[in-house]
């Protein structure tokens, strides 16, 4: 089985401190682009499910 993007995303953060201060400029980098990764595929599963129903 595949994680997906939110999986890992979910995964970092429960892997990093709680507190963003803390964490190194990697973790931050990580975070962001897993974030907005995980923004993407959420948004495409919509479009696909839209064109599913519409289709």
């Amino acid at each position: 089985m595949t994680d997906t993007t939110r999986q890992l995303l979910a995964d970092v953060l429960e892997r990093v401190s709680s507190d963003p201060a803390e964490w190194t400029d990697r973790d931050t980098e990580t975070i962001t682009r897993l974030r907005a990764a995980a923004e993407w595929e959420e948004a495409s599963e919509k479009v696909v499910a839209a064109a599913r129903i519409g289709g």
